[in-house]
């Protein structure tokens, strides 16, 4: 015997109701900020208004744990003008209290800070408890701009 309508649990309206507001809520959540005008790919997923959001995974292909003390640094910057030093967006540090790579970190700033003719690059660096560099970016990593995403993965090379 098949239930009819009338006789489904009260509840279970309010579940289909409640994924149905979590789905939209979530797709507006990831929605790229119309006010940036990066294009295809160009722009970053915001949160809340004027937010971008930038996702780094670092890592070094060296195959050793850093000991307890060592701190991750990333930063993203824009990297326009070639005879300046680089103007930093965001940047965040963090230790890695024994953790093994890839690192990864999320970077958030005003998407009114953002010139879609600038050129903004993902920059990781690994220091030890004394603050000596071990392991740092030697690649440039777009992002953001020109066609880039808003993500960036960061093979970090050892500092002799």
């Amino acid at each position: 015997m098949t239930p009819s309508i009338n006789s489904r649990k009260p509840w279970s309206r309010t579940l289909a109701l409640a994924g149905v507001l979590g789905v939209g809520m979530v797709a507006a959540g990831c929605a790229v900020d119309p006010g940036y005008g990066g294009g295809a790919g160009g722009g970053g997923p915001t949160v809340g208004t004027g937010m971008t959001i930038v996702t780094v995974e670092a890592s070094y292909r060296e195959r050793i744990m850093l000991p307890p003390g060592h701190v991750l640094t990333v930063k993203i910057e824009d990297v326009s003008l070639a005879d300046a030093p680089a103007r930093v967006m965001a940047e965040t540090s963090e230790p890695l209290n024994g953790r093994a790579p890839p690192y990864s970190v999320t970077l958030g700033f005003p998407t009114s800070q953002i010139d879609p003719r600038h050129t903004y690059a993902a920059r990781a660096s690994i220091s030890d408890e004394n603050g000596r560099l071990v392991f740092t970016t030697t690649e440039r990593h777009v992002v953001l701009t020109q066609g880039a995403r808003p993500s960036a993965q960061i093979t970090m090379q050892g500092v002799r």
